[in-house]
């Protein structure tokens, strides 16, 4: 059929440089805001972010770390999974996850590109994709 869409490719190996902490979070939204690239794109950065499901769906805002962390408004526009459908994979029936969130950060957004569990300890640190 000329509009099914075929298997879903797995996501390419990628590769994080540490960034700073994730608190304060003052100091994490300079940093954030300069993880551009010479033309002035943003890089993908990973970052833990605490999900919390409300009654009648999931809160727009995450909080990077804690919920005293740094507020991002997150946007699933690019997923072909919603975020919602990701929450309810990884963390079940929690009301609050926190999740591993690969993406794009402008204007206090969170354009997410992949989603995963932690595993253990979730990292304490912001992360950068290197080359």
């Amino acid at each position: 059929m000329p509009n099914t869409p075929g298997p879903m490719k797995p996501e390419p190996k990628r590769t994080f440089a540490d960034g700073p902490a994730l608190e304060p979070a003052d100091a994490l939204q300079k940093w954030l805001d300069a993880q551009v690239d010479a033309a002035g794109k943003p890089k993908r950065v990973r970052l833990p972010v605490v999900v919390m499901q409300r009654e009648h769906g999931l809160e727009r805002t995450g909080f990077v770390g804690s919920e005293k962390g740094l507020a991002l408004q997150l946007d699933d526009s690019s997923m072909g999974v919603s975020l919602a459908d990701h929450f309810h994979r990884v963390c079940k029936d929690a009301t609050r996850c926190v999740l591993l969130l690969d993406g794009t950060v402008q204007k206090g957004s969170l354009r997410i590109l992949w989603i995963q569990g932690v595993k253990g300890e979730a990292p304490t640190k912001a992360q950068v994709e290197v080359p």
